[in-house]
C-alpha cells in the first residue's frame, strides 16, 4: 500500500513538472479570452441589440471580451474604423458604403463587411406643424440632419431631389437637434429614432415623413466587421453574430422588456420608446436590395465617386458577406 502511494506521488510530481515546463517554454498557455472593439451612435436605439446584449450578458456567454465606442453619427465611426481602432461596429448603410468605396485602392487599414441587420427603417422627419403642413412647405426651409454623409441625410437628400424640393441642410450633432427645433433655429429635422420621438413628445413636433414613406423597409444600420478582423478570427466572428442574432430575437419575442432596456439605456419615459418603437423594426434578415439601392442613390448624388454603375454588383458582393446576412 505504502509503495503504491509513493508511486503516485512520484507519479503526481512528474505530471506537474511537466504541465509546468511545458507552460514555461510557451506550449501550453492558459485559455484567453478575446476581447473585441464595438462602435455604435449616441443614443440610437438602432443599435438596441446591442445594448440588449450587454444587459442579457450574452458576451459572457459567449466567452467574448469587448470594449464599446460611442460617436456622433455614422461618418465619424467610420474614419476610426478604417484606420483600424475598431473590429465592429453598429452604423447605417450610407456612411459604410461610403467607407468601403474610399478605401479602395488607398491605404486604409480596415475594410467594413456587413455580417447582420441592424433595423430596418427608424427614421423620421419632424416638422413645426404651424409652418409645414404638406411636404410642398419643404420648399425654402431649414431641416436638420445628424451630419453630412449620414444615411438620414442621404434619404432627405434623395428626396429633395426626387420632388423637386429646395431645402437648406443643418449638419449638427443628434442631441442637439431636438433643442435647435425647439428653439425655432431650424423648421425641422430628419434624425435616428428616439431623438424626433424626443421633439414630438417635448416639443409639440409632428411627424411630417417616417423614412418607410421615404423608401419602405430599407436597410438602415448593419452589424459591420473588419475585413482583416474576420480573415484572422472567422470563428470570433461566428460568436458575435450569434449574439447578434439572439438579441434581435430576445427584442422581437420580448419587446416590453427590450422597451425596458432601452428606457434605462436612454433615460426617456415610456411615451418617447413606444412612439420610437412604432418607427423601427429589428429583422435578422439583411435587404441586400435597399442596400443597393443606396449605393445607386450616392453614385448620383455625388458622395460616392470612384465606384460607377458598371461596378455595384461587384461592389456589393465584396460589401455584404452572404454567409450570415439571410434570417
Amino acid at each position: 500500500m505504502k509503495k503504491s502511494i509513493i508511486v503516485l506521488s512520484i507519479i503526481l510530481i512528474v505530471s506537474i513538472g511537466v504541465v509546468a515546463g511545458m507552460y514555461g517554454a510557451g506550449l501550453l498557455a492558459p485559455a484567453q479570452k478575446v476581447k473585441v472593439r464595438i462602435g455604435y451612435l449616441t443614443g440610437d436605439l438602432h443599435h438596441l441589440a446591442l445594448h440588449v446584449a450587454v444587459a442579457k450578458n450574452y458576451f459572457a456567454q459567449y466567452g467574448i471580451e469587448y470594449e464599446l465606442y460611442e460617436y456622433i453619427n455614422g461618418p465619424t465611426l467610420m474614419q476610426h474604423f478604417v484606420v483600424g481602432e475598431l473590429d465592429f461596429a453598429y452604423v447605417g448603410t450610407p456612411p459604410a458604403l461610403t467607407a468601403r468605396a474610399s478605401g479602395i485602392g488607398s491605404n486604409v487599414t480596415s475594410l467594413p463587411v456587413v455580417i447582420g441587420s441592424g433595423n430596418l427603417e427608424g427614421s423620421a422627419l419632424v416638422v413645426n406643424p404651424e409652418v409645414i403642413k404638406s411636404v410642398s412647405d419643404l420648399n425654402n426651409k431649414k431641416i436638420g440632419t445628424p451630419g453630412t454623409g449620414t444615411i438620414q441625410d442621404v434619404l432627405i437628400t434623395t428626396y429633395a431631389k426626387n420632388n423637386n424640393l429646395n431645402i437648406t441642410k443643418y449638419p449638427g450633432r443628434i442631441s442637439d437637434l431636438p433643442i435647435q427645433y425647439g428653439r425655432g433655429e431650424i423648421d425641422g429635422f430628419i434624425g435616428w429614432e428616439p431623438y424626433p420621438s424626443i421633439a414630438v413628445y417635448q416639443y409639440n413636433a409632428s411627424v411630417l415623413l417616417t423614412s418607410h414613406d421615404i423608401m419602405p423597409n430599407h436597410q438602415c444600420c448593419v452589424l459591420v466587421v473588419s475585413d482583416k478582423f474576420l480573415a484572422s478570427k472567422p470563428d470570433i466572428v461566428d460568436k458575435m453574430v450569434a449574439i447578434h442574432r439572439a438579441a434581435i430575437d430576445f427584442i422581437n419575442n420580448n419587446p416590453a422588456e427590450a422597451k425596458q432596456i432601452a428606457m434605462n439605456v436612454t433615460k426617456l419615459p415610456m411615451p418617447v420608446i413606444d412612439l420610437a418603437f412604432s418607427h423601427m423594426s429589428f429583422s435578422k434578415s439583411v435587404n441586400v436590395d435597399s442596400i443597393k439601392a443606396f449605393l445607386i442613390d450616392m453614385i448620383r448624388l455625388g458622395i460616392i465617386r470612384n465606384v460607377d454603375m458598371s461596378q455595384v454588383d461587384s461592389f456589393i458582393n465584396g460589401f455584404i458577406n452572404t454567409k450570415y446576412v439571410s434570417g
